[in-house]
């Protein structure tokens, strides 16, 4: 009877403490949800802290981050601290037990620090009534993001050893959503940044800027590209009898054409003064491809005004002629200006000799340098118009008058995609075959036959996996099966992973979704 009843309380122990195991993992999945939908980093950190505390049974604690910049050990939240864990010479929190912590990756746990060796060197701890402590890492993967140091008091409830496994399943669920968060406010950054970039610079040149990362700053270096001015002529005449309204909307109609053909041609807009135009050509690929593109542009904006003035006419406006000029070679290009104000532009001899281009042209016509010209030469068909002198150079300059262009087709401008992508923001959540749980990432493009996710998870081609997202519109597209066809590591300051997924098995009334969402991003 007595090894019966030993047998059954030991039984009733372990019914106990199942039936414990499963409340704290039923109070980490409610936990662990509520993080994930905190987007926001710093309330996300308040919410994780009195998680914590609340979750592990704690009177007090804090939370640690690594600095991103330096990597230090920085206290970011912290829960009924007072004074009792302060360093006497610096008046900060002593965190010796958190950093070691953080170093070794390794929980720390005592139940009662007065009687416990390892405490000893730690003298504000000692000083403190702090008797029972828990410190865990906060590990993403194998990065380590910081830790979470959690005490209790003499007279209250203490720590047990259980308590240890739950606070390190409750600090990989926080640094899930504390990598989610940095995510989402990365690319709410990138977006900002994205939109004001967009107003002046081409979509290539917002990408290379995107991808060095960090805030802009002033600097610049000397590049090859072509330059190109245009301007009104009889300016002066044109706006004589139009009132100001008038003449400002009509000139940002006219300016709007410009910048639009000027994008598309892959160019900076670099300004618009007075009735001026100035924009810049880089060589992406090939080292004529800049001169090729400022002359297409320039052509592209003499039709196109030609266009808008036939509509101006036909409108009873009145109209006028532009005229263009293009030169290449080598300029200093970067942010230039203050600190307080500063603009993406060229300086250089190669930008005065582009505006005596423009100068030199007739009405209605394009006029490029011997530079430029040298480096179109085999795809262009021009005028010589002989050489003129111009301010600041000892030699004259041969100027040319351009008629056509067709510029050689280089295959890395034309890759043809069975179904067009077109940029896009999506949160997504998706799993993998072989990998537990889910992970999140931000799909960057689009279309019917797959998508490319920005993700901090990485994966393998081939890899199977099924993508869960909701399109703006509020429909929710669910366990879309699809396959990894190319996964890359990203070292730019965004970090991560990108991940062309390409849909296996998508049914039609997804298709229908999928092809009304693009068509809609895709329409003017």
């Amino acid at each position: 009877m007595s090894q019966i009843a030993d047998a059954l309380i030991g039984v009733k122990r372990q019914v106990g403490s199942l039936r414990r195991a499963g409340q704290d993992l039923e109070n980490l999945l409610e936990v662990s949800n509520a993080l994930n939908q905190e987007k926001h980093l710093a309330p996300l950190l308040e919410m994780i802290m009195d998680s914590a505390v609340k979750t592990l049974n704690a009177e007090r604690g804090f939370l640690m981050m690594k600095n991103q910049g330096t990597g230090a050990l920085e206290v970011s939240v912290a829960r009924g601290m007072g004074e009792d864990l302060t360093d006497d010479d610096t008046g900060e929190f002593s965190t010796g037990i958190a950093s070691s912590v953080a170093h070794s990756g390794d929980p720390f746990f005592t139940a009662n620090s007065k009687g416990d060796g390892r405490v000893a060197e730690f003298a504000s701890v000692m000083r403190s009534d702090a008797r029972a402590i828990l410190c865990v890492p906060v590990n993403f993967q194998e990065r380590n993001l910081g830790t979470i140091y959690l005490d209790n008091q003499a007279g209250t409830p203490g720590f047990t050893e259980d308590l240890v496994r739950l606070a390190a399943s409750f600090a990989s669920a926080a640094a899930g959503a504390i990598e989610n968060a940095r995510l989402y406010e990365s690319i709410r950054d990138e977006t900002a940044k994205r939109a004001s970039l967009s107003r002046y610079l081409s979509p290539t040149v917002v990408e290379d800027i995107l991808k060095q990362g960090g805030d802009l700053e002033l600097g610049g270096s000397t590049v090859e590209c072509s330059v190109l001015f245009s301007d009104v002529a009889g300016f002066t005449s044109f706006g004589e009898n139009l009132k100001p309204g008038e003449l400002v909307h009509l000139m940002n109609e006219y300016f709007t054409v410009l910048a639009d053909v000027i994008f598309e041609n892959s160019g900076t807009l670099d300004k618009f003064i007075g009735d001026a135009t100035m924009a810049i050509f880089g060589a992406p690929v090939h080292e004529s491809d800049h001169a090729a593109l400022a002359v297409n542009a320039g052509l592209e904006m003499l039709k196109a005004c030609d266009e808008l003035m036939a509509k101006w006419e036909s409108e009873g406006k009145p109209t006028f002629h532009m005229r263009v000029g293009v030169n290449s070679g080598p300029v200093v290009a970067g942010n230039l200006g203050s600190p307080q104000r500063m603009d993406y532009t060229v300086i250089g001899d190669a930008v005065n000799l582009a505006s005596r281009m423009e100068t030199s042209s007739e009405r209605g016509t394009l006029c490029i340098s011997e530079y430029t010209w040298d480096l179109i030469k085999d795809f262009a068909e021009a005028e010589d118009m002989g050489p003129i002198q111009v301010k600041g150079k000892s030699d004259d300059i041969r100027v040319y008058h351009v008629l056509s262009i067709t510029p050689p087709r280089r295959d890395a401008h034309h890759v043809h995609r069975s179904s067009p992508r077109v940029e896009t923001e999506l949160f997504a959540i998706y799993s993998q075959d072989g990998v537990s749980g889910t992970r999140q990432g931000i799909i960057r493009d689009i279309s019917e036959g797959g998508v490319m996710v920005h993700s901090g998870f990485p994966s393998e081609v081939g890899n199977s996996v099924r993508l869960n997202f909701s399109l703006p519109t509020g429909e929710q597209l669910t366990e879309l099966e699809a396959s990894a066809v190319r996964a890359t590591s990203l070292e730019d300051s965004d970090g991560g992973y990108q991940i062309n997924l390409k849909f296996t098995d998508v049914d039609e009334d997804t298709k229908v979704k999928l092809g009304r969402y693009i068509q809609g991003l895709s329409s003017p």
